[in-house]
C-alpha cells in the first residue's frame, strides 16, 4: 500500500441492536429465531426474541444525566417490569416460570401438555411474532424454528413437553440469580445485562476490525504521505524544495536509467506534480501543503464515501493517475515530423510511362478525336 500511495501522492508515473438490550439467553420459549443468528459463545439455552427495555423507576431523564455527567444506569429488560408489578425490585422463581411459560400455553392448543412440531411452528406467526418491515420470509423463520424444536426436544420423542420447556426456564433463571436465593433482583439483572452489552460491543468491534482489514482512514493516508515526504526532506527543515523533490525521478543516464523515460521528460512530469503540491507557489512544499493534498486525494479515492479507502479504491485511483500521466507524457512529447509521400511506382523494365501527346485525350490512340 505504501508503494501505491507514493505513486498516487508523489510522482505517479514513476446503532446498538435491540438484542443487546437483554442477555442472549432467554430460556423458554426460544420461539422467535433471530433475524441474524450469531454463533453462541457457549452452550446455553436458545435465545428468545429481543424485548424492549424501559428505564428503571426514578431514573433521571437523559438530558439531566448528561448535564450532571452521571452515566445512565444499565437498562432493565421489559420482562422484569412486567413481572414485578408490585415494584419490589425483585422477581421470584415461580413468577419468572409463570411468565415465561405463557407462550407455551398459547402454542399448546389441545392442552395436552406437550407441543408437536406443527404447534411449535406457529411461534413464527402473529401474534407471537408480529409482522415488521424487516421480517425475514416465513419459510426461513419456519426452518429456524424446526432446528430450535430439535434442540428443545431433549429426549427426542418428537414433542416438546412441559418439563423440557420448564427446564430451560429454570436454567435461564439461574443465570440471573447469581446469589442462588431463588430471587432475581434489579442489581443482578443489571449486572447480567451489562456483561451482555460489553460482550456484544466487543463482538461488534471484532467484526468491524475484520471489515476494515486492508482499508485506510484519512489519518493513515496523511501519516503515510508525510512519511514519504520525510524521506525526501534531506536537510530536515520540514519542507521539500524542487531539488529534493527531483531526487526521486532517478539518474539521467547509466544502468539505473535503463527502461526509464528520458530524463528531461521525467523531470517535466515531476515538476508538474510539484506544482500541484506547491499551492502558494513559493518553490517549496511544507507539511501543511502535503496534508492538504493528502486530504484532497483521500476524498477523491473514497468513492463510496464511507470514510475508508479500500484496496479496490486504491487500485482505481492508481489507474486514473496512470491515465492522467500517460496523457501528460503524450502532450509533452514533440510531434513526429510528417513522413514524405512515396514516389509513384515505375513500370517494369525501368522505362518511364509515356505521356500523351498535347491535344489528345488521355487513353485514346493517336489520330483519333
Amino acid at each position: 500500500m505504501n508503494r501505491l500511495l507514493a505513486s498516487i501522492l508523489l510522482v505517479a508515473a514513476v446503532t446498538l441492536p435491540a438484542s443487546a438490550q437483554t442477555p442472549p439467553t432467554q430460556g423458554w420459549p426460544a420461539n422467535r429465531p433471530p433475524a441474524q443468528p450469531a454463533p453462541p459463545a457457549q452452550a446455553t439455552p436458545p435465545a428468545k426474541p429481543p424485548q424492549a427495555t424501559q428505564a428503571a423507576p426514578g431514573t433521571p431523564p437523559a438530558g439531566q444525566q448528561a448535564a450532571t455527567g452521571t452515566p445512565p444506569p444499565v437498562p432493565l429488560p421489559s420482562w422484569f417490569a412486567e413481572i414485578d408489578v408490585n415494584k419490589k425490585g425483585e422477581v421470584t422463581r415461580a413468577d419468572f416460570l409463570k411468565y415465561r411459560m405463557k407462550s407455551f400455553e398459547q402454542l399448546d392448543v389441545n392442552k395436552d401438555g406437550k407441543l408437536t412440531v406443527e404447534e411449535f411452528l406457529k411461534v413464527v406467526e402473529p401474534p407471537l411474532t408480529p409482522d415488521s418491515p424487516n421480517k425475514p420470509p416465513i419459510e426461513e423463520l419456519r426452518n429456524r424454528a424446526r432446528t430450535e424444536f430439535q434442540n428443545l426436544d431433549t429426549n427426542r420423542d418428537g414433542f416438546v413437553e412441559r418439563a423440557e420447556a420448564e427446564a430451560l426456564v429454570h436454567a435461564e433463571f439461574n443465570q440471573y440469580d447469581t446469589d442462588r436465593d431463588n430471587k432475581i433482583t434489579e442489581p443482578e439483572v443489571r449486572l447480567i445485562v451489562q456483561r451482555s452489552l460489553q460482550r456484544e460491543a466487543a463482538e461488534r468491534q471484532q467484526i468491524e476490525a475484520r471489515r476494515r482489514q486492508g482499508m485506510a482512514t484519512l489519518n493513515e493516508i496523511i501519516d503515510l504521505h508525510l512519511k514519504e515526504a520525510d524521506k525526501l526532506d534531506k536537510n530536515g527543515d520540514g519542507k521539500i524544495n524542487q531539488q529534493e523533490y527531483l531526487a526521486q525521478i532517478g539518474p539521467a543516464d547509466g544502468p539505473q536509467a535503463k527502461n526509464l523515460l528520458p530524463f528531461d521528460l521525467r523531470k517535466k512530469i515531476a515538476l508538474n506534480k510539484f506544482a500541484e503540491f506547491d499551492t502558494n507557489k513559493d518553490g517549496q512544499i511544507d507539511r501543511v501543503e502535503f496534508t492538504a493534498f493528502a486530504l484532497k486525494k483521500f476524498l477523491e479515492m473514497d468513492l463510496n464515501k464511507d470514510r475508508f479507502v479500500s484496496e479496490e479504491e486504491f487500485k482505481k485511483a492508481q489507474e486514473d493517475e496512470g491515465k492522467k500521466v500517460r496523457a501528460l507524457i503524450q502532450a509533452m512529447q514533440p510531434a513526429a515530423p510528417p513522413q514524405p509521400r512515396p514516389a509513384p511506382a515505375q513500370p517494369r523494365g525501368g522505362q518511364p510511362t509515356p505521356r500523351p501527346a498535347p491535344g489528345l485525350a488521355p487513353g485514346l490512340p493517336q489520330g483519333t478525336r
